[in-house]
């Protein structure tokens, strides 16, 4: 596939990682029925550093986002400029979780290009930083930020299950916490694209897009009517969705009524949630420890 600048740019901050072992146990059986599978991303298909994506996580660093406005030409002003930085940037978040929540909607999912738009507009007027516009500006300190923040890694035998069940005719989604970048870093670090690797575009639901994100029913439900939309024979019992949060992604899938399967490949990411009331009562399908162990259960 043709990279663009920002599939280079991710390639070029980006080093392996190595997946921490949990020591679960698998639980593996046959599932039949199964004509989707659909797959979170961040902690599943690829390793997190901190385990999963929002706006609203990762903890405040400003020496990395000096860093990040060194990197797109963004002058500092104040010895302070990274330190209050971050506090514009998290009023920023609030304020727009707030209007969204506001609508109705209970898990918001802004888009960051548009935090990234209002945070440097407030550190300008307030006279933290100087910079020039550009066409591309938000997107690309969009992908700065998110790089050195929560650096990424393809899991183990991620790309050569996915081929697999290309070859076997299943068709494949993702349901993700993601940001307009996400589907260029899974591009850029297996070098292959979604159509390569097997996905349906149709069948690609991302929380930005959305605005709304995990464990929010409704996202789930949109992700239905998607199904729906692209074969009517389709029925939520006929997807399998894997994904390595019990909260944000075996509960609501199953509430709708997909098949799951927890993921707990990686100690970053696996969330057992036991403390919380939704999971301590639901067990999903399948446990799995490595993408391998898919091709033998469906």
């Amino acid at each position: 596939m043709k990279f663009s600048k920002h599939h280079k740019r991710f390639t070029e901050l980006s080093k392996p990682l190595d997946r921490i072992d949990t020591g679960t146990m698998p639980k593996l059986q046959l599932i039949e029925g199964i004509e989707v599978i659909a797959y979170d991303f961040y902690g599943t298909l690829f390793i997190s550093g901190v385990g999963d994506i929002g706006v609203d996580d990762g903890e405040p660093d400003e020496k990395i986002l000096l860093e990040v406005f060194s990197a797109v030409d963004i002058h500092t002003k104040n010895m302070d400029s990274g330190k209050k930085g971050f506090g514009i940037y998290n009023e920023v978040v609030d304020n727009i979780i707030s209007t969204f929540k506001s609508r109705g909607i209970e898990y918001p999912e802004p888009d960051i290009r548009q935090v990234w738009k209002k945070v440097l507009e407030k550190m300008k007027d307030q006279d933290l930083i100087s910079f020039q516009k550009s066409d591309d500006l938000y997107d690309t300190i969009s992908i700065e930020f998110e790089a050195r923040m929560n650096p990424v890694w393809p899991m183990p035998h991620v790309t050569e299950t996915l081929h697999y069940f290309k070859e076997k005719e299943y068709t494949q989604g993702i349901i993700s916490n993601s940001q307009f970048y996400t589907p260029i870093v899974l591009e850029a670090l297996t070098n292959q694209s979604l159509e390569e690797l097997g996905f349906s575009d149709e069948l690609l639901h991302w929380s930005y897009e959305e605005e709304m994100k995990k464990p929010g029913l409704e996202f789930y439900k949109n992700y239905l009517k998607k199904i729906k939309a692209f074969d009517k024979q389709l029925n939520p019992e006929n997807i399998l969705y894997i994904g390595n949060d019990m909260l944000k992604d075996i509960y609501p899938a199953k509430t709708v009524g997909m098949k799951t399967a927890l993921f707990a490949g990686d100690e970053r990411s696996l969330k057992w949630r036991k403390d919380d009331s939704r999971c301590n009562k639901i067990l999903p399908d399948l446990i799995i420890t490595d993408f391998t162990q898919l091709t033998d259960c469906i």
